[in-house]
């Protein structure tokens, strides 16, 4: 049988019947903190950076701080800069 053509319910029968025969625990708990990673939205994408990478929230909010302290610590461009360093180019 295809998984693509089962049913939810179906598929969950299946994944917890595969769940039983595992004995290993280090298996069962990564299967566990993979789902609860699942539900959470710390891996839910939330932004794309100018090259195209993915952005979780969390790594959005980082990248975000660190802008903000490059900018307290005087590390930017001026609008006049920029232009300038646009005829060179």
């Amino acid at each position: 049988m295809y998984i693509c053509s089962m049913r939810a319910l179906d598929l969950r029968n299946t994944i917890f019947n595969k769940l039983n025969t595992i004995e290993d625990f280090s298996i069962l708990k990564g299967v566990l903190e993979y789902i609860e990673d699942l539900k959470n939205d710390k891996n839910e994408i939330v932004a794309y950076t100018i090259n195209g990478e993915p952005l979780t929230k969390e790594m959005y909010i980082k990248k975000v701080k660190d802008a903000d302290a490059s900018v307290e610590a005087g590390r930017y461009t001026t609008m006049d800069d920029l232009e300038k360093e646009m005829q060179n180019w």
